[in-house]
């Protein structure tokens, strides 16, 4: 039986509302060594994560004043949740061609019928 089956990923998201920063850390690393199995095994462990609102608990931990505790956090969502593109998008920095800046955002071909040398109405 494994401690995983045993109920340690609920348990030790519980512990992720303390307000010790040794605590947190443990706590951190001891779910980071969890998933870290989980990966080598092919066992979703994320899912229990998840479901107990680890996640939730985590991802509020990244606003803790600890940076290790930030540390640990960024690390464990990028490894195993994976970063959210859309977000990643929204931040970019524009790009620099010459005259011109570009956002990043996909410019729509214009319909052939549309004259822009059309006097307005």
């Amino acid at each position: 039986m494994s401690v995983v089956e045993v109920g340690a990923i609920d348990a030790l998201c519980s512990v992720l509302n303390v307000n010790d920063t040794k605590i947190l850390i443990v706590a951190l690393d001891a779910i980071e060594s969890i998933l870290k199995v989980g990966d080598t095994q092919n066992k979703d462990y994320t899912s229990f994560v998840d479901e107990c609102d680890g996640l939730l608990a985590i991802e509020e931990l990244q606003e803790h004043e600890s940076e290790e505790v930030y540390e640990k956090t960024v690390n464990i969502i990028e490894s195993y949740f994976g970063v959210d593109n859309d977000f990643e998008e929204e931040n970019l920095a524009p790009e620099n061609d010459g005259n011109m800046f570009a956002f990043g955002v996909p410019q729509k071909n214009l319909d052939a019928s549309f004259d822009t040398t059309a006097a307005p109405m």
